[in-house]
């Protein structure tokens, strides 16, 4: 019977996938909610196009030291986010996303036939 193989198993060697195992268990001691939250906000992180693994461990690790720093002072996400969650998380994201890059070469092609 064959293993189902995760994302991560797929894309990274031994080291990586001690660093995302640190991630996952560090944001399943978070409160259930803030737990939740993070989920979500890990999808739409992975969603945006991050190419670069430290980059994505910075990013995953910072989220973390915030969550964690808001749930032991009694406050929500948003609290710390504002109501557009996704904005927030893009200030973290410092890649350009593939539609982004995609966006940007058409452009100049096209400015450069005007």
């Amino acid at each position: 019977m064959t293993k189902k193989r995760n994302l991560v198993d797929l894309m990274f060697g031994l080291k990586e996938k001690r660093e995302w195992h640190e991630i996952e268990t560090r944001a399943k001691l978070l409160p259930l909610d803030y737990y939740k939250d993070f989920q979500e906000m890990k999808k739409y992180i992975w969603a945006t196009g991050v190419s670069k693994w430290d980059n994505a461990v910075f990013i995953f690790n910072s989220l973390l030291d915030l969550l964690e720093e808001t749930s032991a002072d009694g406050r929500k996400v948003t609290d710390i986010t504002g109501p557009d969650v996704a904005s927030f998380l893009d200030g973290f994201i410092d890649e350009k996303s593939w539609e982004d890059k995609q966006r940007e070469i058409l452009n100049n092609k096209i400015e450069k036939l005007e």
